[in-house]
């Protein structure tokens, strides 16, 4: 089974707790190996196996109160 890379820009977090709560949802997927969200950047970068879909990584954004965009999706190194 590969890993790939999903990157997500996230629109509505402002403050630390924000990213936390989306990581929070992220590690709740069956099939994410890591996931760190960045507040300044305002992106999260996920790193998921075969079993997880981009659908699946923009339903734990919007579970955790987020609107989110797929913006790169790569074979995880």
């Amino acid at each position: 089974m590969s890993n790939r890379t999903i990157t997500i820009d996230i629109a509505g977090m402002h403050c630390a707790s924000c990213g936390i709560l989306v990581d929070d949802c992220m590690e709740d997927l069956d099939g994410v190996v890591s996931s760190q969200t960045d507040l300044k950047s305002g992106r999260c970068v996920t790193v998921v196996d075969d079993t997880v879909s981009e659908t699946d990584v923009l339903a734990a954004v919007i579970e955790a109160g987020y609107t989110g965009t797929v913006v790169q999706v790569a074979v995880a190194s």
